[in-house]
């Protein structure tokens, strides 16, 4: 089968685009991505697509980086395709992220991919990374260490958008494709250094492996590729229902985990459980490593306070007594701004520090439906006639102290807040009602309220506080 059967095979098994799709290629001037334009050019009309040409000079070979544009934009207008040529300074970029030159283009490739997607309206981008590509990435990845995710190596789609429709092809069949249709190319001089990994690995492992233990290792390793990526498939649909079970909540800022349902997990599926946290708050899967996955696995296990970690992409994992939350709010291990308001009764007062408000009702004690002990703990009912105003809403202060309700001695606020297993980031943002005149604590939001303010026989009137959600969606 040759290189345009087997392009047109893999783009019909993954069912890589839909006619009407507007199709960026991404055309770097060698032969894989030259072959992968003048098949996708062949095959147009039969696919019903058209298609855009993308190349970025990276701006690390002077002169012959711009010669690589120029070919490409030739090549292009050949074949009668737009095309978009940009060049971006991937060196100074590198020195500011502090990145090696390889992950700094990587980056500013795929974005400029992107914003040539969106330039155009592009609905898929075509890349040429081929059967070779695929073998040098997974031996790559088995030397730097890896699960199944990194031997499953390039994937034929990904995220519905970027597709690989050569992942079946050999080099030297590209090469010989090149040939065969009299398209010439060029030879980037990057790739013949071997400062970089993956052209040693390319150059001298691979032949070496080849000729000493497997003649048929890129077939192989594309097979196994193949197998593994079926499982792995299989094991992430299995870690996305494990993640329903366990999540307690989940928005932009924020994922919340239920600690003790995540740790009945099998190991395995615990770390592709944190993954998916991680993807749904990143967005993606990169950069959370091995590492950090086990030490957050091990510190599960153990109790004590509570903890922060610092994770990649200015990610914060907080281990709580009974969650775990990744976040992008790192600061919140930090004491929060002091807040005063005052409480007027009936009225309320919202809180913009935490997005909180407090609600305080009088009711004659005979509409009160239910037993104060019945009221949900983020409401309760005081005696009117015991309290005195005017009352205020604040957070805590060093050296706070209230005598909960039945218990009959005075706790430091601290401690009923360890008692209670309030998270640490909490306890500077939770309400604080205290009458203005005497300092004394009332109640501590959601928490608990003082004694001798409680409903007796003899009371007539009752105040209700109660926490809320700063809008009209309370929870």
């Amino acid at each position: 089968m040759g290189v345009l059967e087997k392009v047109r095979a893999e783009i019909t098994r993954h069912k890589m685009v839909q006619p009407g799709d507007l199709v960026v290629v991404g055309v770097s001037g060698g032969p894989d991505s030259v072959a992968l334009l003048h098949v996708l050019y062949c095959l147009r009309d039969e696919l019903g697509i058209s298609l855009h040409a993308a190349h970025l000079n990276h701006m690390f070979r002077g002169e012959e980086a711009k010669e690589d544009a120029s070919f490409v934009q030739d090549l292009a207008a050949k074949l009668g395709i737009p095309c978009t040529v940009e060049e971006r300074d991937v060196p100074a970029y590198a020195r500011k992220n502090h990145l090696s030159s390889e992950v700094a283009a990587r980056e500013a490739r795929y974005r400029f991919f992107r914003d040539v997607l969106q330039a155009t309206g592009g609905s898929k981008l075509a890349l040429a990374h081929h059967a070779d590509d695929q073998a040098e990435l997974v031996l790559m990845n088995i030397l730097r260490g890896t699960g199944l995710k990194g031997l499953s190596g390039m994937w034929p789609v990904r995220d519905q958008v970027y597709i690989r429709p050569m992942l079946e092809v050999r080099r030297k069949d590209i090469e010989q494709y090149c040939h065969d249709h009299n398209l010439s190319f060029r030879i980037d001089s990057s790739n013949l250094k071997n400062i970089y990994l993956r052209n040693r690995i390319r150059q001298q492992l691979i032949p070496w492996l080849e000729k000493e233990y497997c003649p048929g290792l890129v077939p192989i390793i594309s097979r196994m590729t193949k197998q593994i990526r079926d499982e792995e498939m299989f094991l992430e649909s299995l870690a996305v229902q494990a993640y329903s079970r366990v999540v307690l909540s989940e928005h932009p800022a924020a994922v919340v985990l239920h600690r003790q349902k995540l740790l009945a997990q099998p190991t395995v599926m615990a770390r592709r459980v944190l993954r998916v946290a991680w993807g749904r708050l990143r967005g993606n899967k990169q950069d959370l490593t091995f590492d950090h996955v086990e030490n957050l696995i091990n510190h599960l296990k153990g109790g004590g306070p509570e903890r922060i970690f610092q994770l990649p992409d200015g990610i914060a994992a907080r281990l709580a007594y009974e969650t775990l939350t990744l976040t992008h709010i790192v600061g919140d291990n930090e004491p929060h701004a002091s807040y005063f308001y005052e409480l007027a009764v009936p009225g309320e007062v919202t809180i913009p520090e935490t997005g909180w408000k407090i609600v305080s009702k009088v009711i004659d004690k005979k509409e009160l439906a239910v037993a104060p002990r019945q009221l949900p703990s983020h409401v309760v009912a005081l005696d009117y006639a015991r309290v005195m105003q005017p009352l205020a809403v604040r957070n805590k202060r060093d050296g706070d102290v209230m005598v909960p309700f039945g218990l009959g001695q005075t706790v430091k606020l601290k401690k009923l807040f360890i008692d209670r297993k309030v998270p640490r980031h909490l306890r500077d943002r939770i309400p604080i009602v205290v009458e203005q005149p005497t300092g004394r604590v009332l109640w501590v939001a959601g928490i608990r309220m003082a004694d001798e303010i409680g409903i007796t026989p003899s009371t007539q009137k009752v105040m209700l506080l109660s926490l809320e959600i700063g809008n009209s969606n309370n929870t």
